[in-house]
C-alpha cells in the first residue's frame, strides 16, 4: 500500500501568504514499490507537488492532470561510514594486506598473516631497528617451505599503525623474495578487531 504524505501550512494566514508568493512546496513521498513501477508526479489547488507511484491515490480532479514521469530510480548507494578515529584502515589492492608498524622508531611493512601464530620480523628489519638478535632463543618453524631454525627474540614494543604494543617476542627469520620485513601474526592481532570491508576494499583493525 502507498501513502502520499502532504505538508500542510499551520494556519489560514500562513496559507494565504504562501499562495500569494507562489511558494511551491515538494513534499516527500513514501514508497515501498516493486522494480519497475511508475512515478506520477500531480499538483493541488494550492500548489502542492505530490509524487505517487498508485494513480487510484489521486483525486478524482487532479488525476487527469498527472504526469507519468517514468518508473523512480534509485539513488547512489551511501558511501561506507568512515572508521573511528582509532582504528587502522589498510587498503585493498588485490595483494596481501601489509600493515604500517614501527619498531624502536624504524618503519616496518608487515603482512597481515591470521594463520601465523606469531609476528616474524626479518633480520635485516631488526638490525635497522638497532636490536642484537644474539640473545635470543633457537626455536624451530613450520612453514609452507617446510621446517627451519629461527630465533625468538623479545622486543620491548612494536607500535602497529599508532597503537604501541609489547614486550613482544617475535620470530626473527628471513622472508625469500618479498618486499616486506615481515609478518603481523595472532600474537599481535588479538590485540585487535579485524574486520575485512569487501565492498569497500579495506580492512579495519580497531583496538580492543
Amino acid at each position: 500500500m502507498f501513502r502520499t504524505l502532504r505538508a500542510w501550512p499551520t494556519s489560514p494566514t500562513l496559507r494565504a501568504g504562501l499562495t500569494a508568493l507562489a511558494a511551491t512546496v515538494i513534499v516527500l513521498v513514501v514508497l515501498v514499490s516493486p522494480a519497475g513501477a511508475q512515478l506520477y508526479r500531480w499538483t493541488d489547488a494550492d500548489g502542492t507537488v505530490h509524487y505517487t507511484t498508485d494513480r487510484a491515490t489521486i483525486p478524482p480532479g487532479h488525476r487527469d492532470g498527472a504526469r507519468d514521469i517514468g518508473a523512480p530510480t534509485p539513488g547512489p548507494p551511501a558511501p561506507p561510514p568512515p572508521p573511528p578515529a582509532a582504528a587502522i584502515v589498510i587498503p585493498y589492492t588485490g595483494g596481501p594486506l601489509v600493515v604500517d608498524a614501527a619498531l624502536n622508531g624504524v618503519p616496518l611493512r608487515l603482512v597481515l598473516d591470521t594463520g601465523a601464530d606469531r609476528t616474524l620480523i626479518s633480520p635485516a628489519a631488526m638490525a635497522r631497528a638497532g636490536i642484537d638478535v644474539g640473545r635470543g632463543v633457537a626455536v624451530q618453524i613450520r612453514g609452507v617451505t617446510g621446517d627451519a631454525v629461527a630465533t625468538l627474540v623479545s622486543v620491548p614494543s612494536l607500535d602497529v599503525g599508532g597503537t604501541r604494543l609489547g614486550p613482544v617476542a617475535v620470530v626473527v627469520h628471513a622472508l625469500p623474495g618479498q618486499h616486506v620485513d615481515g609478518l603481523l601474526g595472532r600474537d599481535v592481532l588479538d590485540a585487535f578487531t579485524v574486520t575485512v570491508d569487501a565492498v569497500s576494499r579495506r580492512a579495519i583493525l580497531m583496538p580492543r
